[in-house]
């Protein structure tokens, strides 16, 4: 597993992918601090718990804010880590992997792990560092924005685990950007399920979109989640976060079951 994290944070400088995030995170931080005269303009003048109602009603605000600047962020990330495991077994490549002293299971989800891992540390580095000038300019720091990362956290998971069984199978980096878009687009159907439904008056077709719907990880819903649990709101359902969690070992599983048949 140290191998295989040296090695993936080897490709992640190597390929100059922390200048992308740093730029990123540059942009956001200059559009942060420039917000600085926009709160002085609408802070309430002197009275008696001005500043705190003024954060008490951005802090709903902000939370909803990094949920989108967070989905960004690793919207970036899948696209510049698709390409690892196309690159893991490529010809030339794979065999220098698998002559090493752990089993083809190890491996592929040794990797797995390695892109999460690194990837993830590298956008949520950016987000932090965000957020952290936003409550500098603002006040509106809360431990429990960290519940939004680690929700998140799990969100990033699944699109690894698509993007890793994509290209096991295919070996291309294309259509392991391809499977990460096709499930958004799915994702994005679902959503419309009700109106397709009524659209066709099927039953059949509202029992197969409904099935789909449980079964699919439903990562818009789960920045909602994520929100909730960051503005200490109730959570209106933890199906995203079970389908969620589920959806990325299955994935990963396949991914496994894939590699391990492969004849490299």
């Amino acid at each position: 597993m140290k191998a295989l994290l040296l090695d993936t944070i080897g490709e992640l400088v190597g390929r100059k992918v922390v200048v992308l995030f740093a730029v990123l995170t540059v942009v956001l931080l200059l559009g942060v601090w420039g917000t600085w005269e926009i709160r002085q303009d609408i802070s309430p003048e002197a009275g008696q718990g001005g500043d705190a109602d003024l954060e008490r009603l951005l802090e709903p605000w902000v939370a909803t804010a990094f949920s989108k600047i967070t989905s960004v962020f690793i919207f970036f990330a899948v696209l510049a880590s698709a390409g690892l495991m196309p690159r893991l077994v490529e010809r030339g490549r794979v065999e220098f992997y698998l002559s090493k002293p752990f089993s083809r299971t190890q491996l592929l989800l040794g990797k797995l792990l390695s892109i999460w891992l690194v990837y993830g540390v590298v956008a949520f580095a950016g987000v932090l560092a965000v957020y952290a000038v936003t409550a500098v300019v603002h006040g509106v720091f809360d431990i429990s924005i960290l519940l939004l990362f680690a929700i998140y956290a799990i969100d990033f998971l699944v699109w690894v685990s698509v993007v890793v069984l994509a290209g096991v199978l295919s070996g291309s980096t294309s259509w392991a950007i391809m499977a990460a878009f096709g499930l958004w687009l799915a994702q994005w159907l679902l959503s419309a399920r009700e109106f397709v439904t009524q659209l066709t008056g099927s039953k059949a077709a509202h029992y197969v979109l409904e099935a789909f719907y449980y079964i699919s990880p439903k990562t818009d819903e789960l920045g909602d989640v994520a929100v909730s649990l960051a503005v200490k709101q109730p959570v209106d359902s933890w199906l995203p976060l079970g389908s969620a969690l589920v959806f990325s070992v299955v994935m990963s599983c396949l991914a496994v079951w894939v590699f391990r048949r492969r004849d490299y």
